[in-house]
């Protein structure tokens, strides 16, 4: 969204892009959004989006307050880093981490594991 330009159906990126393609009213309301408006909500969305060396989402202080199982499998590229599996580990009181490289898991393993972590949480 441009000052002073047309509403391009094709969007090339933002936060939004994905459901501007997708949802025809959405999009059209997109369109009309005052730039004034726009640029503030943007603005605050600084803090959950952009600021930090994390996942976007959730606060830690909320994730720590949580009370239920999570099994976290470490990732190793540029959208899911290990460091990120670990920072979840220490966020999620009753997580679980697998630790395996994700070479080792393969359909098998992963399988094996995953259905190994749900009998022990819905006993």
């Amino acid at each position: 969204m441009q000052e002073g330009k047309p509403f391009n159906a094709e969007p090339r990126g933002g936060p939004w892009a994905s459901v501007i393609k997708n949802d025809r009213a959405f999009a059209d309301a997109y369109a009309k959004l005052d730039v004034g408006t726009y640029k503030k909500l943007v603005t605050d969305m600084c803090r959950t989006l952009f600021d930090r060396d994390t996942a976007p989402g959730a606060e830690p202080e909320d994730m720590l307050k949580l009370d239920i199982p999570a099994l976290v499998i470490p990732g190793h590229d540029a959208s899911h880093a290990t460091s990120a599996a670990r920072y979840l580990e220490e966020c999620l009181p009753r997580s679980e981490y697998w630790d395996v490289l994700p070479e080792g898991q393969a359909e098998q393993t992963a399988s094996a594991r995953l259905l190994e972590f749900l009998q022990k949480v819905t006993l």
